[in-house]
């Protein structure tokens, strides 16, 4: 398995944290919810029973949100195994998730910035002393960049408070894969899955009906899930935020009369939703559509008749649904060596469990949120791979 470490390793990894002390873990997922987050959550469980049956686990319910909240209704604690019966089969995330976008400084456009600082060192305090209350020896924080800015945040107020070590280590979880330092997170390939899913279905119909078709998917400020959609999907052309002359609307059209010219019966056009706000335009897909129903050459290459085109959100479904197999096996592999991270005394600063070249390691914190999102770049080999597969306006075969 590519992205597995060998059997000798992992039992070498593990041998060494059986004789260690007993600790006290806190896990909770945070930002979106993200397809295999159960299956990592069960498996840092496992491994640290594992290392001491005497080993506690404390579930945040909510994400942070249940951090920062009352204890009584928002964490879960003397955890067995009986309570994790059957979540690796299940989506999402059983603990809840959430995020608090007032754990990070003030943005420029505040208009109280005094009130957001208020608010934020409120929200801080309460996670400092719920920590304290619990005795936990480290947390486990699955989700992004944005969930490991405000865990890290708390965990320094805690260490200032206290004048204790607070172990941290992350496990990325987000559907876009674009945390930096790691070259797969949990949900991507569910994500795409389900993504490749209604592309195929789409082109389905638009093949019946000589049809043009838009696909919305998700992806912010990156672009990976459309552009791997694309080219697992055999899409016509795409649309991602980094790279402009993907939307470009003269040449996405020049793209589409190229298609109807070489006598595709589907045409289909992935978008990631974040060129709505790169491009300018938040109705850029109708305008879209409007230009290739209206467009004369379209109609000259089709005898007359227009292009009918249609406009589709695949959103949230996406996200949701049982994880894959490569999922839960990447989900398991970075939830075991959290574990051994976290419970690591030799722990001094937060990191995030990564898989590198197929092999697990340890990011640092810093360089992760310093350097994230990891978005599509120029040089990319998959952006190079799109350029040849999707259609381009001089194509002659």
């Amino acid at each position: 398995m590519s992205n597995a470490r060998t059997l000798d390793n992992l039992a070498r990894s593990g041998m060494s944290l059986m004789n260690r002390t007993i600790q006290r873990i806190g896990i909770l997922t945070s930002g979106g919810d993200a397809p295999g987050m159960n299956a990592a959550i069960r498996a840092a469980f496992r491994r640290l029973k594992a290392c001491s049956k005497d080993n506690e686990v404390v579930l945040f319910r909510e994400g942070l949100n249940g951090l920062a909240g009352r204890l009584e209704v928002n964490h879960l604690s003397e955890i067995n195994r009986s309570d994790l019966r059957g979540i690796i089969h299940r989506g999402g995330t059983f603990i809840g998730t959430g995020r608090i976008p007032e754990l990070k400084p003030a943005p420029a456009d505040c208009p109280d910035p005094d009130a957001w600082e208020k608010r934020r060192q409120e929200i801080t305090d309460v996670a400092v002393v719920n920590l304290r209350q619990l005795r936990l020896s480290g947390v486990i924080v699955l989700g992004g960049d944005g969930s490991f800015k405000g865990m890290d945040h708390i965990r320094r107020a805690y260490e200032v408070r206290y004048n204790e070590p607070l172990r941290l280590v992350g496990i990325p979880a987000t559907i876009d894969n674009d945390i930096w330092g790691t070259d797969a997170s949990i949900g991507f390939d569910t994500a795409l899955n389900s993504t490749v899913d209604a592309l195929r279905k789409l082109r389905d119909t638009c093949e019946s009906h000589r049809r043009c078709a838009i696909l919305e998917v998700m992806g912010n400020s990156s672009g990976w899930l459309a552009l791997a959609a694309g080219i697992a999907g055999g899409a016509t052309t795409l649309m991602i935020p980094e790279r402009p002359e993907t939307y470009d609307i003269e040449l996405v059209l020049a793209r589409v009369r190229a298609a109807v010219r070489l006598n595709y019966r589907s045409i289909v056009i992935v978008m990631a939703e974040g060129v709505r706000k790169s491009s300018g335009y938040k109705d850029l897909p109708d305008r879209l559509r409007e230009l290739i129903e209206n467009d004369d050459k379209i109609r000259q290459y089709q005898g007359g008749r227009s292009l009918e085109t249609r406009v589709n959100i695949i959103g949230y479904i996406a996200r949701g649904g049982q994880p894959t197999a490569a999922d839960n096996l990447l989900a398991s592999e970075l939830g075991f060596e959290a574990a051994n991270a976290v419970t690591d005394e030799s722990l001094t600063n937060p990191v995030m469990i990564a898989i590198q070249r197929g092999q697990l390691t340890r990011v640092a914190f810093d360089e992760v949120v310093r350097n994230s999102p990891r978005l599509v770049e120029e040089t990319s080999p998959m952006v190079t791979v799109a350029r040849s597969l999707l259609i381009s306006a001089d194509q002659d075969f």
